[in-house]
């Protein structure tokens, strides 16, 4: 069982789960309370845009961010970084499951509640 898991964790961080390195994370994930799609790109960009109008909010990538580090663990990969422009913390996990949802957790500097939501892949 050990290797089967093994192998699994090894897969997918083979095909990648997150290019700044987003490693294989690519694709659109929604976050439906905040009409906002979450854009993971090869190249090492996440833009942040308006799901209805597709109008960029935001494109996160080196230039922009801090502390970017992916973490990859028994509960699956997780990216995190800093902002400084938008002044807040980022965390994206993906889980080692079938599920395509994305747990995403943002934690602004000027309050301790965080906003955390599982977005759905488009």
């Amino acid at each position: 069982m050990k290797k089967l898991f093994a192998l699994i964790v090894l897969a997918v961080m083979t095909t990648g789960l997150f290019a700044l390195d987003l490693g294989g994370i690519k694709g659109t994930w929604k976050d439906a309370k905040w009409d906002a799609d979450w854009t993971f790109s090869a190249d090492g960009h996440i833009v942040l845009s308006i799901s209805s109008s597709g109008e960029k909010v935001y494109d996160f990538n080196e230039s922009n961010i801090k502390n970017f580090k992916v973490d990859a663990g028994t509960k699956g990969v997780t990216i995190t970084f800093y902002c400084p422009d938008t002044e807040r913390a980022y965390s994206f996990t993906k889980g080692v499951s079938l599920s395509t949802d994305i747990d995403m957790i943002v934690n602004p500097d000027w309050t301790d509640e965080d906003y955390s939501v599982a977005i759905k892949m488009k």
